[in-house]
């Protein structure tokens, strides 16, 4: 099995090594359009909304694990050059053993898109003003403030 058994009330994470995703954006006429998975139903928060990704495996960097993760879950973007902001980390607050990092990054336009994996129910390019509207997947949900701010910063 692949989940880190937490103390804390969330009792457990997908990735025994942590997990990665990939939140990638594109210029709008108001800001940003972002990238954004529906996970299937029958996946671990299913229904909820969230960056493609996942866990990662053993000694693989965040990029990497973001990088073969999007490319697993989504068709479309293989070709698609990005550009790397940042990487955002966000640690359980229980236990703190487990961190899911999100890699930040830009592409050029939003491209056409549809999901690769059966654990998603869809993949669609959402304006940033949108998103809080959505059922978040609850890391998703905590971490959106700081990778907003993120977005926003010039460059």
């Amino acid at each position: 099995m692949n989940w880190l058994h937490c103390s804390g009330p969330r009792g457990r994470h997908w990735g025994r090594y942590g997990a990665a995703g990939l939140l990638l954006a594109a210029p709008a006429d108001d800001g940003w359009q972002v990238l954004l998975d529906e996970r299937a139903d029958w996946v671990h928060h299913g229904g909820t909304v969230g960056v493609p990704g996942g866990a990662m495996h053993p000694g693989e960097r965040p990029l990497d694990a973001a990088l073969r993760e999007v490319s697993e879950e989504v068709h479309g973007l293989d070709a698609v050059e990005i550009d790397v902001v940042t990487e955002h980390e966000q640690p359980c607050p229980d236990c703190g053993r487990w961190v899911y990092t999100t890699v930040v990054a830009r592409t050029a336009r939003p491209h056409r898109v549809q999901p690769r994996s059966f654990e998603s129910a869809a993949v669609t390019w959402v304006a940033e003003s949108k998103v809080e509207r959505l059922p978040l997947h609850p890391g998703f949900a905590a971490a959106w403030p700081s990778l907003r701010s993120i977005l926003r910063m010039p460059g």
